[in-house]
């Protein structure tokens, strides 16, 4: 067994990366907010705490996979958060959080010598069941080293960006703009395939032999769409937050972006006309609404 980690919020996204990492031989100490997911954490074997608290006064690497930049910061600042934690020394956020974030936590953190990796995830829960997912790394060097093991349980590959914290959230955004207006587009291109009379799988599968070949297309159609399954990869909202924070950071570097404003506008559209947090899957449903076609699945 390695070192023993704390993990906390074993969601969709953090509990399939503990679930791996124990597989892997990892001792896991997790926490969330919903028994549900720390029942399934404990038939997967890892430890379960009663709180932040208990992680961070138990394990020197802790890792965290939270939904949005307040929870995290609440979870690494607040009361009886990260910063108050007897054992912690090395901090991994894999959530994506934005730089700004990042950056306010390392330096916060480090006041209370606990030293922040800032490492986001590329490739979502398929990346991760085909052992590509991967990790946009940034921090001090031997922390991440010392955090490196445990790294590589669950990646396909591990991008270490350097010492300056809010570069792994600037390479994770980046890959968030480029991947969401893939899926609309492919979104986008299937309905009217559709529309024309082309049937969804014959429509992908035109798109994957071309030009337009692109992750979606080739993993998470086959996977999800084209088997009727929507729901699984995580609320539409959360998209929205990831593009809003490739703008944020597009704005702070004082640079235009005119495709992912193009792109945050659509998604805010889509997320508008409901029901709040469905899944990310049931854009697909919005395009064929918009042609005029009936829903699949």
């Amino acid at each position: 067994m390695m070192e023993r980690v704390g993990f906390i919020g074993a969601g969709l996204m953090g509990g399939a990366i503990a679930a791996r990492m124990i597989e892997r031989g990892v001792d896991v100490l997790a926490y969330d907010t919903s028994p549900e997911m720390l029942i399934k954490m404990k038939a997967h074997g890892a430890g379960i705490a009663a709180s932040v608290r208990e992680v961070v006064d138990q394990a020197e690497i802790v890792y965290a996979c939270l939904p949005t930049p307040e929870v995290c910061r609440a979870v690494a600042l607040g009361r009886d958060g990260v910063a108050d934690g007897k054992k912690v020394k090395v901090y991994v956020e894999t959530s994506t959080i934005g730089g700004a974030v990042a950056v306010e936590l390392a330096e916060a953190l480090a006041g209370r010598g606990i030293a922040l990796i800032d490492a986001p995830v590329v490739g979502g829960t398929v990346a991760l069941t085909a052992g590509t997912l991967g990790v946009v790394a940034s921090g001090p060097g031997p922390a991440f080293e010392r955090a490196r093991p445990s790294l590589e349980t669950f990646s396909g590959r591990v991008f270490y960006l350097g010492d300056k914290a809010g570069m792994g959230q600037a390479g994770k955004v980046v890959n968030n703009a480029v991947g969401y207006a893939a899926f609309l587009a492919t979104c986008e291109a299937v309905a009217v395939a559709m529309k024309a009379g082309i049937d969804m799988e014959t429509a992908i599968a035109i798109i994957n032999q071309g030009s337009g070949a692109n992750f979606f297309s080739q993993f998470v159609f086959p996977q999800f769409i084209l088997k009727g399954k929507y729901e699984g990869t995580g609320a539409i909202e959360v998209g929205v937050k990831d593009v809003a924070l490739f703008l944020e950071e597009a704005k702070r570097l004082d640079v235009s972006t005119p495709m992912a404003s193009s792109v945050s506008a659509l998604q805010k559209r889509i997320a508008a006309s409901g029901p709040a947090g469905r899944d990310t899957m049931t854009v697909m449903h919005f395009f064929t609404d918009l042609v005029g076609l009936p829903r699949q699945g």
